[in-house]
């Protein structure tokens, strides 16, 4: 019997490749493989296209109210394009949010500087959206009370602070309170809204501060106006200089997410660019906040006590009564309490903590958009006015009397 070879010569292989059919074969699968590449990628520039043209974000910097889907496909877009987007020729053709928030006297021109006619007391508040409706609350509470108020989108501690010192001597408040939110404590690490609201940035800057023998040094932004902003973005220098600024100094800068590239054009690359930039700023946050509080070992933390000891140690000074309101919300626990209780009473600063008023733990204290319900808000005003009229020896305001049967 004869025994078959168990391998091929070189002579066989050759004469294989050389085959015609062979050749006929596999320029076949080339072009499948080619077709179907070329197929696929169609489909996807078809798919980019199509979801552009079904769900374009406004162009119009005043249109607040786009599409849910408009937004989502939107989210990714770089935070450099969404800014560019907010800005008109004018401030006031600019989007609301790019309004909001810049630490200058044009904002303060039209708030009071001492009490209104009737009133006994001017109380000045420095924060964001949080203690704006604590203190609307407040003023409800007591029509005896005038407010002035200066306040960031999501602001973090160093606007509020900033804030505070920025106002301070231009008016003849009797109270300042320093809000403080949870969630925005992480933006002492950030000089702007831009960098750690990706989704949906706020232009607005503030200082980056720095804790050094016990004394506070503050990095200035080198844009500090809407106007500023609106300049830079047409001078290349002064731009890059701005975003060199950024990546020195702000933990959650980076250039991919935040760069204005021809890919913003790619529906689909923004959502994959979204993916990577919700990963990428959970990441930061992590080595900031765990479900186990604030980390202390954090730079910022130092800073944080520092600042809410200025703050009451300058306003008493000033022979002003200072409020630090102590906002936990959803995700945070009591955390912030935690931290800073032993500051403040150690040096015996009136303050006010939600979480025992409105536990963060309990879902049915907050609204969809992560804001307290009405009643939390007004349960919280309480405690602040309480904390006030003790403080300040007012007795309680009137209550309105009933109408009439």
């Amino acid at each position: 019997m004869q025994l078959r070879n168990l391998f091929t010569s070189n002579s066989d292989q050759s004469a294989s490749v050389d085959n015609p059919l062979t050749k006929v074969l596999t320029s076949k699968r080339a072009r499948t493989c080619a077709q179907a590449t070329l197929g696929f990628v169609a489909t996807l520039v078809a798919i980019d296209v199509a979801i552009n043209r079904l769900f374009p974000y406004p162009t119009d910097p005043l249109n607040t109210s786009p599409s849910s889907l408009s937004l989502y496909f939107d989210y990714g877009r770089s935070i450099e394009g969404k800014i560019r987007r907010q800005m008109g020729p004018t401030n006031d053709t600019s989007a609301p949010i790019a309004q909001a928030g810049w630490l200058n006297a044009q904002n303060l021109e039209e708030q009071p500087t001492v009490p209104e006619p009737g009133d006994d007391i001017l109380v000045a508040s420095y924060g964001m959206s949080f203690s704006l409706r604590v203190m609307g609350e407040v003023e409800k509470l007591d029509p005896r009370i005038t407010l002035r108020s200066m306040a960031g989108p999501a602001a973090p501690p160093n606007f509020s602070y900033s804030a505070y010192q920025f106002d301070r001597g231009k008016h003849e408040a009797n109270v300042v309170v320093l809000g403080i939110l949870a969630s925005s404590v992480k933006g002492l690490d950030a000089m702007t809204g831009m960098t750690w609201g990706a989704e949906v940035p706020a232009p607005y800057t503030f200082p980056k501060y720095k804790a050094e023998a016990g004394q506070l040094q503050a990095i200035q932004p080198q844009i500090q106006s809407l106007e500023q902003l609106r300049q830079a973005m047409q001078n290349p220098q002064q731009w890059d200089a701005f975003v060199n600024q950024l990546e020195t100094n702000d933990r959650f800068f980076n250039s991919f997410t935040f760069e204005q590239n021809v890919l913003d054009h790619s529906a689909l690359f923004r959502l994959l660019r979204r993916a990577w930039a919700k990963s990428y700023q959970d990441n930061r946050t992590a080595q900031i906040h765990t479900s186990d509080g604030f980390n202390k070992k954090w730079e910022q933390t130092a800073v944080l006590k520092q600042m809410v000891q200025d703050f009451a140690t300058t306003a008493k000074q000033d022979g002003i009564m200072p409020v630090v309101l102590l906002i936990n919300d959803r995700g945070y626990d009591d955390h912030l309490y935690q931290l800073l209780r032993p500051t403040l009473e150690r040096h015996s600063i009136p303050f006010v903590s939600t979480h025992d008023i409105a536990p963060a733990t309990d879902q049915k204290n907050f609204i969809a958009d992560g804001h307290f319900i009405p009643e939390a808000d007004q349960k919280i005003a309480a405690k602040v006015l309480e904390l006030i009229n003790t403080t300040l020896g007012r007795s309680p305001a009137p209550t309105p009397a009933s109408p009439p049967p």
